[in-house]
């Protein structure tokens, strides 16, 4: 065979093999597609099946639902109408009425879940998120003290919703010794935000603070979980939170920790810490010492107004902000008036500004 056969062969080998590779590419693409619209198509379906289910479902129950939380006919003709198969259907819908009502019909509804719950209780160990955090958002919510162990053990779930939502069904109906179980298990949650975990444990009520002082003035505790308690202390007003506070500011260097602790005093406001407080309108933190001169402006003494006035030439503006708002408020305007007269460039600004609000 010549050389110009064998280039002709090679050359045509190269182009078959290369449209081999295009054919396959446009057939995998074209399965692709299909299975995105199969699976489109499945989901659709899917969703339109359960739609019409709960449509039938809850034109079946509502009528009967209605009659019994209006006392006008008993739980077993409601219970009549629930069949095997549907038994956690009947939960989830008992969830729904129970974001939208309170009081004694919240009992009605747990009264009419108690045969239902072994349907998702047994998801509580689920291998999937999503379906424990939905057993533990059932049980909380229409499981009451029934399962309380259960709410206990949650609170040891490795993924934070989890251990969230249990906290939260716990902080509805607890015992003493639930208290500390809520925020040791808060503990652990480092990804959620301070703001958060406040929200979630103040609803443990003003009854809960001595666990929360506990927290505080214990100094092996993470500094987040310390100042979170503080936060929720300063929620509550307790009044038995001072001293816990005060060694708080004094003993630990974490500038969220100090500031939460300082939010303490500002709120109960008692004339014994003064001292400690103008010690701290001088620290070196920008932020100790604003929360020091919302102190002093709120219940600080005759004494205390020529810091206000000092701190009106504080670096940090906002903490002159702080002075001058106090010396408003405590009807000193006339010290604000002789600063702005003076024209001292800073500070003056600052003041006329908060005269103006004033006037204003």
């Amino acid at each position: 065979m010549t050389p110009a056969a064998d280039l002709a062969l090679s050359g045509r080998g190269a182009g078959d093999r290369g449209f081999l590779i295009l054919f396959g590419f446009i057939v995998i693409v074209t399965l692709c597609a299909l299975g995105f619209v199969l699976a489109s198509l499945f989901l659709r379906w899917r969703n339109n099946r359960v739609a019409r289910r709960w449509a039938g479902l809850e034109a079946r129950w509502d009528p009967v639902m209605l009659d019994v939380l209006a006392g006008a006919a008993p739980a077993a003709a409601l219970h009549a109408l629930v069949r095997p198969p549907d038994h956690r259907w009947f939960v989830e819908f008992l969830l729904r009425y129970g974001r939208r009502i309170r009081g004694h019909e919240r009992d009605v509804l747990s009264q009419l879940a108690a045969p239902y719950l072994y349907a998702v209780s047994g998801d509580l160990r689920h291998r999937s998120v999503e379906r424990r955090a939905q057993a533990v958002q059932a049980i909380g919510q229409l499981g009451r003290a029934a399962y309380r162990a259960e709410l206990v053990t949650a609170l040891e779930d490795p993924a934070p919703i989890v251990v969230v939502i249990a906290a939260v069904a716990l902080s509805r109906e607890y015992r003493a010794d639930d208290v500390r179980q809520v925020i040791k298990s808060v503990n652990r949650l480092e990804l959620l935000t301070n703001r958060l975990l406040v929200s979630v444990l103040r609803r443990l009520g003003s009854e809960s603070a001595w666990a929360f002082r506990e927290v505080l003035g214990d100094s092996t505790q993470s500094a987040k979980l310390r100042t979170v308690a503080a936060k929720v202390l300063a929620h509550f007003n307790d009044q038995e939170s001072g001293p816990f506070a005060v060694e708080a500011v004094d003993q630990t260097d974490d500038l969220d920790l100090r500031v939460a602790a300082l939010q303490i005093l500002e709120r109960i406001g008692v004339a014994e810490h003064l001292p400690v407080v103008r010690r701290l309108a001088q620290d070196p933190a920008p932020a100790v010492r604003g929360a020091a001169i919302r102190i002093l402006a709120r219940v600080g003494e005759e004494q205390d107004l020529q810091r206000l006035v000092t701190a009106l030439d504080d670096p940090v503006s906002w903490v002159a902000i702080h002075a001058a708002e106090g010396l408003r408020q405590s009807g000193r305007t006339d010290l604000l008036e002789q600063v702005a007269a003076a024209h001292r460039r800073r500070s003056s600004i600052i003041v006329s500004e908060v005269l103006f609000r004033d006037a204003g």
